[in-house]
């Protein structure tokens, strides 16, 4: 019912929420990740390609486990502030390849010239590459962001009740899981499919100004 309704909705503002704030520390955390792999000292590029070779190569899932209901206990951590947390630092070992993919793009001579001009290595990548790094970036970016979103879906695991929580809670209520899996489908879909449109008008976009047309 109307009830019902209610609630998947407040469960999908729930969603947003914590996407919205794990993808806002995946993107600073990813780049300052990225820059320190290819412009920081060893110890700095070994511990970056570390962290992103072990949040890459475990699941999500085990780490919100792990961060949840093995750390949170010892520093006082909320089920969704975890949830948060966990994504972030999940995503910015993603963002952090995309990034280093998107500089090292970039033609070489951009930096011998800044360099030349007096900017510092992190200057320039401050005031010259990282613009064009993040125009680049930006389709893969958004296609990140779905992702992440859907995966907000696994926080219901710590507490967190989001669209696939409520799912589970309402299909127990009215004894079947047709009608609050299709609601919580579409909701989903709702949510992603706008996402998904604007990443594919970025790269068509950005395939277009590296490609002009020649008459």
């Amino acid at each position: 019912g109307v009830k019902e309704l209610v609630l998947f909705l407040k469960g999908a503002l729930m969603t947003l929420r914590i996407s919205f704030l794990s993808f806002a520390l995946a993107v600073p955390l990813g780049f300052l990740l990225a820059a320190i792999r290819i412009y920081g000292p060893a110890p700095g590029r070994i511990f970056s390609a570390s962290y992103v070779e072990v949040f890459r190569g475990t699941p999500v899932l085990l780490q919100l486990y792990v961060l949840y209901f093995g750390i949170a206990p010892y520093i006082r951590l909320g089920a969704v502030s975890a949830a948060i947390l966990g994504l972030g630092l999940n995503y910015a070992a993603y963002e952090a390849e995309i990034y280093r993919g998107a500089i090292l793009s970039l033609p070489r001579g951009q930096t011998e010239a800044a360099q030349s001009l007096g900017l510092s290595v992190w200057q320039t990548l401050r005031h010259v590459l990282m613009p064009q790094a993040l125009r680049v970036a930006l389709p893969p970016m958004t296609n990140d962001f779905i992702a992440l979103l859907k995966d907000s879906s696994l926080v219901g695991v710590i507490a967190v009740v989001e669209p696939t929580k409520r799912m589970t809670i309402a299909a127990v209520d009215m004894r079947g899981w047709m009608v609050p899996g299709a609601l919580c489908a579409a909701l989903y879909f709702v949510m992603s499919f706008p996402l998904a449109r604007i990443a594919r008008r970025m790269e068509k976009s950005l395939h277009h100004d590296q490609h002009p047309r020649t008459y």
